[in-house]
């Protein structure tokens, strides 16, 4: 268990206002809209080249400020080749099966849908699939989709106004996160460093009448790297009518953690740790395990010490991020 630390009362700066203001997104100026979804695995050999395409459309998209919205998806049926996809969902192997029944189209990875309609050749050609998508932006929506956001506890408060959207549509909600990845010590990649943009980490699919809905925040988002899409999309063809998304940079706080360790590298417990933002430093309390999580935390530059006599580390924490401090905090050595 990790001890829980709420700084809205003690440090300067505290988001504490961002429970009570809501973000909203409208999409951008350009009449179209383009819904890039891959369909990967950390278990498939021949998928980090297209992990590196969806990576490259996200940031050509948002230097741009195209309405250009990604959404890899992990599939779960690489897993008995050895390793364990830790962002594979049972859901995104049912929606991988739900295009092909509706494409037509075969299952396999890596495979891109835009629009839920279009199969590029292959998933790793980014011309063609930049290419595909940009072609799509000129052409007006059957549907608009705009999502404002709201904090609420440990999920997220979504009000959606849809319009155009026909019978027999239903609304998908996700939240994405960029700047993951992993270096699987098993399967077909074992030993090969990955690295993954707009990963799925939660979804839900309601009807489109929704106007308001809750989606649970996955444990260990990072905010400032993460995105809300929702999109409308006929359930019987699977094509993508509308979609827009919004940045949840300033939307969650953001969070600080890590661990202290004796000389031994073992746990240290109920460990004072000084946390200092400027002139304004914080004790906080370690777990059993010596580990320490600040909640609400705002952005800025922080000090941890432990000890006088020990050195201080310095982290920069930006709007939202979930930031670990990674290598422990070692207590300095006591007595003679």
């Amino acid at each position: 268990m990790r001890v829980n630390m709420t700084l809205a009362a003690l440090l300067a700066g505290v988001l504490a206002a961002a429970g009570a203001t809501a973000v909203s997104a409208q999409g951008a100026s350009v009449p179209g809209f383009a819904v890039v979804e891959l369909f990967t695995s950390e278990g498939c050999s021949s998928c980090p080249p297209s992990d590196e395409v969806l990576a490259r459309i996200v940031s050509d998209a948002d230097k741009a400020g195209l309405p250009v919205y990604a959404l890899e998806w992990h599939v779960d049926y690489w897993d008995y080749l050895g390793w364990k996809d830790p962002f594979d969902s049972r859901y995104a192997t049912d929606r991988q099966y739900a295009y092909a029944r509706a494409l037509p189209s075969s299952v396999y990875t890596p495979q891109t849908v835009i629009n839920g309609t279009i199969v590029p050749a292959y998933a790793g050609d980014w011309r063609e699939v930049d290419s595909t998508a940009r072609g799509l932006l000129g052409m007006r929506p059957a549907a608009s989709v705009k999502l404002s956001v709201t904090p609420a506890g440990p999920a997220l408060r979504v009000h959606v106004d849809t319009t155009g959207a026909p019978a027999g549509s239903v609304l998908l909600l996700a939240v994405v996160q960029g700047g993951l990845g992993a270096t699987p010590t098993a399967g077909e990649n074992a030993g090969r460093k990955l690295a993954h943009s707009n990963v799925v980490r939660a979804a839900r699919v309601l009807p489109v009448s929704t106007t308001d809905a809750v989606i649970d925040v996955p444990a260990g988002l990072d905010g400032a790297q993460s995105r809300l899409i929702g999109l409308v999309q006929d359930e019987r063809t699977m094509r993508v009518l509308g979609a827009s998304q919004i940045d949840l940079r300033n939307v969650l706080p953001a969070r600080l953690s890590g661990r202290v360790v004796d000389a031994k590298g073992h746990g240290a417990a109920h460990v004072v740790v000084q946390v200092c933002n400027g002139s304004v430093c914080v004790p906080v309390l370690t777990d059993s395990a010596g580990f320490f999580v600040m909640q609400a935390v705002a952005p800025g530059k922080y000090t941890f010490a432990v000890g006088a006599s020990a050195p201080a580390r310095e982290a920069a924490l930006a709007p939202g991020q979930n930031l670990d401090l990674g290598l422990p905090l070692v207590v300095p050595h006591q007595g003679p």
